[in-house]
């Protein structure tokens, strides 16, 4: 992948968001929410002085970190110029603490933020080397790097029903892809394979928390089918 695909990419989230793409959360997205409120309870301490939302679209999460961190410096990161409107509009006290990714790069200092959150985004990025490299540059020594993705594992619901409809593609990289995802989709990766790409680029303490989710995927499929 390359800066032409980041184009590509850039282009079709604007016109997304122009479309009013993730205005509100949808249902499903409330049991994330509660699932990754969860897990920072668990991981991350109260002496949090800086957040960064790296993929943070239109800024769905905001009340979040605020509940989650009252004390930190919230900023925040996406391709979509136009998603970045909508968040300084809503949200016009963090307008000097937002920028455009361009060319997989945050504008940002090196070794700025004690915790960097990324929900939903691995699955979309051109290049997921280069995404992680720079979150990685972005962390404090120290740091903690939230993220979550639909995952590939074996045996999960997903795979099970994917290999029994024989709707399991491989990716260009090597990774696994669901044919009927969002086509911004671009691969899914097993907790094995995560764990392995963030320990070479230099993370440490890599750590996972899986939640069971058979009833929105069910209702997922459901409600697509519905809507054909």
């Amino acid at each position: 992948m390359n800066a032409d695909d980041n184009r590509v990419l850039e282009k079709i989230y604007n016109q997304r968001y122009n479309d009013n793409y993730r205005k509100n959360l949808d249902g499903f997205e409330y049991s994330r929410w509660k699932a990754i409120e969860k897990f920072i309870n668990n991981i991350v301490s109260n002496s949090v002085n800086t957040l960064l939302d790296y993929g943070c679209g239109n800024g769905l999460h905001i009340k979040l970190w605020e509940k989650k961190f009252p004390k930190a410096q919230l900023y925040f990161t996406d391709i979509s110029s136009i998603a970045l409107d909508q968040l300084t509009f809503k949200y016009p006290k963090y307008k000097d603490n937002v920028k455009q990714i361009k060319n997989d790069i945050a504008p940002f200092e090196d070794n700025t933020y004690d915790v960097i959150v990324s929900v939903e985004v691995m699955e979309h990025v051109a290049n997921l080397q280069n995404y992680l490299k720079d979150i990685y540059r972005l962390l404090n020594l120290g740091g903690t790097f939230i993220w979550t993705t639909p995952c590939a594992n074996l045996f999960s619901i997903e795979h099970i029903y994917n290999f029994i409809t024989q709707q399991i593609i491989r990716t260009k990289e090597g990774y696994c892809l669901w044919k009927w995802e969002d086509p911004t989709h671009l691969r899914r990766l097993k907790s094995d394979e995560i764990e392995a790409i963030l320990r070479e680029l230099g993370y440490v303490d890599v750590g996972f928390e899986f939640r069971a989710h058979f009833f929105s995927f069910i209702c997922s499929r459901i409600f697509r089918k519905r809507m054909k």
